[in-house]
């Protein structure tokens, strides 16, 4: 599921914007915190996924900041009340996931060796023998 959350970040698509703007928010934020209700296309695709009908709430917080300006190390948590089980119960849920996020929306180029990365990306695959 973090996955999916994670690929939905990095999309220009409109499900994510809401935890977008909590997750822009931290960044600028003096305690480094935001938080609230999700709402929206993304907390109904977490409600489908858990199969309940409960609020999404989402908490974020700014781990460390990057010297790139509007640059942080997140840690975003996603919890929703009353999830049921396979044995019939109803629990709390949370997922818990760590990322690297500029304003822009972009992951900083901070420690990222781009000849290196580019030189990767332009190998050929290998030939099968």
């Amino acid at each position: 599921m973090a996955l999916c959350f994670f690929a939905l970040l990095g999309s220009k698509d409109i499900l994510a914007a809401d935890l977008k703007q909590h997750l822009i928010a931290a960044i600028d934020a003096p305690n480094g915190r935001s938080g609230g209700d999700l709402s929206g296309p993304m907390a109904d695709f977490f409600k489908a996924q858990t199969r309940s009908s409960n609020p999404v709430k989402v908490q974020v917080r700014t781990l460390s900041k990057f010297a790139e300006a509007g640059c942080a190390r997140l840690e975003a948590t996603l919890m929703q009340d009353a999830v049921p089980t396979q044995d019939g119960k109803r629990i709390p849920f949370a997922i818990r996931y760590e990322l690297n996020l500029c304003r822009n929306g972009q992951p900083p180029t901070e420690g990222i060796d781009l000849d290196a990365a580019s030189r990767a990306l332009s190998r050929e695959a290998p030939r099968q023998r």
